[in-house]
C-alpha cells in the first residue's frame, strides 16, 4: 500500500468533488480579481461539473495505485499519461466549444 499515492489520491478526489459541485472555484484567486463583465461571460457550472470530473478522475487513479498492489507503476505511468492527454484534449475542447460561455 502507497500511503503517498492514497492520501494524493484522496486529496485530489475531495478538490475534484468540490469543484465538480461548484464550492471550490469562487477560493481561486484568479477568479476573485476577474472583472464581473468577464465573469458573466463564463458559464461557470457546466465548466466546473468538467474540471472537477478530471481532477477526480486524477484522484480516482491516484487511490487506485496507493490502494491496488496488482497496478503497477508501470500501469499508473501509462494511465498519467493517458490521463494527461485526455486533459490536454479537453482543455482544447473547453476553449473552442461554445458551450461554456455565455452569448
Amino acid at each position: 500500500m502507497d500511503y503517498i499515492c492514497l492520501f494524493l489520491g484522496i486529496l485530489f478526489a475531495v478538490v475534484g468533488i468540490a469543484f465538480a459541485f461548484g464550492k471550490a472555484y469562487n477560493h481561486l484567486s484568479a477568479w476573485k480579481k476577474m472583472l464581473e463583465a468577464e465573469k458573466e461571460k463564463i458559464k461557470i457550472e457546466p465548466l466546473c461539473k468538467n474540471i472537477g470530473g478530471m481532477i477526480a478522475l486524477n484522484g480516482a487513479l491516484f487511490i487506485l495505485r496507493g490502494a491496488c498492489a496488482g497496478f503497477s507503476e508501470a500501469m499508473f505511468t501509462y494511465a498519467i499519461i493517458v490521463w494527461m492527454v485526455l486533459a490536454g484534449i479537453d482543455v482544447i475542447y473547453i476553449s473552442k466549444s461554445s458551450r461554456y460561455k455565455n452569448q
